[in-house]
């Protein structure tokens, strides 16, 4: 099992009344809510979610969300960031829940953390003037001047709050058939070479109806989108790293047409490349 390091970057509590209206937003870190009171809707992945009290809410990291508040509604909002990344796998890996339920367990929790963290509450909640590269390095930076013994604790307390919706959680992939689990992992190791289906199919003696079938029913995808979906969260993690282009990571993943990456990269992020990077970089 992968090892996380967990950095607390933004925690705090906040009574809005019909001024949580952000999006949209892609950040490269997760967020967590308990909600105390009143409601708000969230939209992403094509669907309208309201956010209720007394439940607990997980957005992952890399996911394109848009927030909606048209009357009162108090929350307790956990910013955190992965230093290690493999949390951000895991998400790929597992259909996660976004609501649970939530237990007086849940918000002794969040209460305990904010007792051990009471001062990094957002001063402004609109994400421009927290969720940007200076922002995020800043929270992760002054994190880690605490005291060990307090990251620990913190790291537990994420942990055990993240754990509750694994529980929920279902793999992404349960794959059983030799051959699409051959064909997975040949997109994994030549993501970038990739561009006809034809010879994924023929690479394990199927004809291309066929394949894409069996592929969709293993998987959820046409193999087409499933390459696209992972070349772009791919292109994401580059873009955070900060060191390449948008140029650069479009033909590092196969895209020799700069434009027509970028609207695959909107398509499934509703960000363009600009502004993805001006959020995460």
């Amino acid at each position: 099992m992968a090892t996380f390091d967990f950095a607390l970057l933004n925690l705090g509590y906040v009574e809005h009344n019909s001024d949580w209206n952000f999006g949209p937003v892609c950040s490269s870190f997760s967020r967590i809510y308990w909600i105390e009171q009143g409601y708000a809707h969230m939209t992403f992945g094509g669907r309208k979610h309201k956010l209720t009290a007394g439940h607990l809410y997980l957005i992952p990291a890399l996911t394109t969300h848009y927030d909606h508040c048209n009357s009162e509604f108090h929350q307790y909002y956990i910013h955190f960031m992965d230093r290690t990344k493999h949390i951000i796998d895991y998400y790929h890996r597992y259909h996660m829940p976004f609501e649970l339920e939530g237990t007086n367990e849940d918000k002794q929790l969040v209460l305990r953390l904010l007792r051990l963290c009471p001062n990094i509450r957002l001063q402004n909640p609109h994400p421009d003037t927290y969720d940007n590269s200076v922002g995020t390095l800043d929270a992760a930076r002054r994190f880690q001047t605490q005291p060990l013994a307090l990251r620990m604790e913190v790291n537990g307390l994420v942990l055990q709050l993240l754990s509750r919706f694994f529980q929920k959680a279902t793999p992404r992939q349960k794959v059983n058939d030799d051959r699409i689990v051959h064909t997975l992992y040949t997109i994994e190791q030549n993501l970038a070479e990739i561009h006809d289906i034809n010879h994924l199919a023929a690479d394990v003696n199927l004809g291309k109806d066929r394949f894409i079938r069996l592929f969709r029913q293993q998987t959820g995808y046409t193999p087409t989108d499933y390459i696209i979906r992972h070349r772009i969260q791919q292109a994401q993690m580059l873009f955070i790293d900060g060191q390449h282009s948008v140029k650069e990571v479009a033909l590092s993943l196969g895209y020799d047409n700069i434009s027509y990456f970028g609207r695959l990269f909107k398509k499934v992020t509703d960000l363009t490349p600009s502004e993805f990077i001006r959020q995460n970089r």
